[in-house]
């Protein structure tokens, strides 16, 4: 694993762990998570918001981030639609969507994630 990294933001230096996540997810806000997807080319739509704050309130109820089942049997309640399935959330975000959330939710890797 390499050392951590860090990103400026608004003349402030914020601490990422080797894989981008914030080492303090206290610091995290809406418009953070806004440039680090910018700094990557990613202009966040209101679906990836969706699953943002979908992760981090299930992180804060329960501890820990959703299974990727729990994401899809929400997205279904959200979209009130039955047929949506993971491959509608991995449109959101490509590479392991529940991940991604987590990095841009301002919380560290799942642990169960490889």
């Amino acid at each position: 694993m390499s050392d951590p990294k860090t990103f400026e933001f608004q003349g402030e230096l914020f601490e990422l762990d080797a894989d981008g996540h914030l080492l303090d997810p206290s610091r995290w806000s809406p418009a953070l998570a806004r440039a680090m997807a910018a700094e990557e080319g990613v202009e966040l739509s209101d679906e990836q918001w969706w699953l943002i704050r979908f992760v981090r309130e299930h992180q804060t109820r329960y501890g820990t981030p959703p299974l990727m089942r729990v994401v899809v049997a929400a997205l279904r309640e959200a979209r009130a639609d039955p047929d949506l399935t993971s491959r509608d959330v991995y449109r959101l975000f490509r590479d392991n969507p529940v991940r991604e959330a987590c990095r841009l939710g301002g919380y560290p890797k799942p642990d169960w994630c490889i």
